[in-house]
C-alpha cells in the first residue's frame, strides 16, 4: 500500500476552500496593481466655474470740470473831461429841451473816445452770458453795440468794473438800482455829463452837432449813412477827441426820464429825477441819436428815452470818475 496519504472527506473540502480563496485573493491583487484608471466621458466632465471677481469698493474721483479759458477784457480808451459850466438845453429844439439851464459840473470824469463796441461786449457774453447779442445780420467788430436794455448796460459796467480790479458803481436791480457816484468803476454818464462833453466841455466852441456845424462831419444819420451803423471812429471828432457823439447808435444815460426835469434841475453835478416821475412810464434817458434818424436828431441838446428793458437801437458810452 502507498505510503501516500489518505485525506478524510472533511480534511479535502477544507482544502479545496482555502486553496479557492488565495486564488481570489491573488486575482484581486493582480487586478489592483495593473488596471488603468477609469477616464470620465465627455458628458461627465463639468466645467471649473471661474472666481468670482472680487467687487471694487473704492469710489472712483469725479471727472475733473473743464474751465473755460480765461476773458481777457477790452478796455476802453478814454479821455479826461475837466470840470467846467455850461448852459444846458436849447431854445431852438423841443419843449423837453428847455428851458435853457445853468449846470456845474465839479468832478472831473474819464469817457469813451468811442462808443462800446460788439468785439468789446462779445468778450462779456462770452464770459456771463449763454447768448450773443443778435446783430439781425448787419456786422459786428468795431461796430457800436446795439441791441442792448439799459440793464444789460449796467450789467456790463459792473462786470468791467470788476475785471478791473475797481469799485462797481451799481447795486441793487432793477428799478431800485443805485449808482454810487463816487465809486472808481465804470458806469453810465449822466445826461449833464454827456451833453457836456459832446458839446466839447471846456473846449467847447458851440457847435450845433459833437463837433461841426456840418452833421456829415460829425455823424452818422439817415442823410448820410446808408440806413445802417458804420465803425465807430471813421468820422471828424469832437473838440475833446470824443468820435460818433452825434449819431450812428443811441447811447444810454443813467438819469431816468422826465420830460420837465430841466424846470426844476439842480444847478450842481446834476443826476436826473430821484424817482419815476408820478404818472409816468419807467424810461430811461438816451441821447446821440442813430444812423436811421434825422439830422435834427443827432443835435447835442436833443433828448429821448426809452423802456430800460427794451433793447432796441440802443448802445452805451463809459464813464469813470477822474
Amino acid at each position: 500500500m502507498p505510503n501516500d496519504r489518505i485525506l478524510s472527506r472533511r480534511q479535502f473540502i477544507r482544502f479545496i476552500g482555502i486553496a479557492a480563496s488565495a486564488a481570489a485573493v491573488g486575482a484581486c491583487t493582480s487586478q489592483t496593481a495593473t488596471e488603468e484608471p477609469v477616464q470620465p466621458t465627455a458628458e461627465q466632465v463639468v466645467p471649473t466655474a471661474p472666481p468670482t471677481p472680487v467687487e471694487n469698493t473704492a469710489t472712483a474721483p469725479p471727472p475733473t470740470p473743464t474751465e473755460k479759458p480765461p476773458v481777457e477784457p477790452i478796455f476802453p480808451e478814454m479821455v479826461q473831461v475837466e470840470p467846467g459850466t455850461f448852459q444846458m438845453g436849447s431854445e431852438e429844439g423841443h419843449a423837453f429841451e428847455r428851458p435853457v439851464h445853468t449846470v456845474t459840473l465839479t468832478r472831473p470824469f474819464y469817457l469813451g473816445i468811442y462808443a462800446v463796441t460788439f468785439d468789446e461786449y462779445d468778450l462779456y457774453a462770452e464770459d456771463e452770458l449763454s447768448y450773443f447779442v443778435d446783430d439781425h445780420g448787419r456786422g459786428r467788430g468795431s461796430l457800436p453795440m446795439t441791441g442792448v436794455d439799459w440793464y444789460s448796460a449796467v450789467a456790463y459796467c459792473n462786470w468791467l468794473s470788476e475785471e478791473a480790479g475797481l469799485s462797481p458803481c451799481y447795486s441793487g436791480g432793477g428799478k431800485v438800482t443805485k449808482c454810487d457816484f463816487l465809486a472808481n468803476g465804470y458806469r453810465l454818464p449822466t445826461e449833464a455829463e454827456w451833453e457836456f462833453a459832446a458839446r466839447g466841455g471846456i473846449k467847447s466852441q458851440g457847435f450845433l452837432y459833437a463837433g461841426s456845424n456840418d452833421p456829415d462831419e460829425v455823424g452818422w444819420y439817415k442823410g448820410n449813412s446808408g440806413g445802417a451803423a458804420h465803425p465807430v471812429g471813421e468820422l471828424k471828432p469832437n473838440e475833446l477827441g470824443l468820435y460818433d457823439m452825434s449819431g450812428n447808435r443811441w447811447e444810454w444815460c443813467w438819469d431816468w426820464w422826465d420830460s420837465e426835469y430841466y424846470a426844476s434841475s439842480p444847478e450842481i453835478d446834476p443826476t436826473g429825477p430821484f424817482s419815476i416821475p408820478s404818472g409816468s412810464f419807467v424810461q430811461r434817458s438816451r441821447r446821440s441819436s442813430s444812423a436811421v434818424e434825422s439830422a435834427f436828431s443827432i443835435r447835442t441838446t436833443y433828448r429821448s428815452y426809452d423802456g430800460p428793458s427794451y433793447p432796441g437801437d440802443n448802445g452805451f458810452r463809459l464813464v469813470r470818475i477822474a
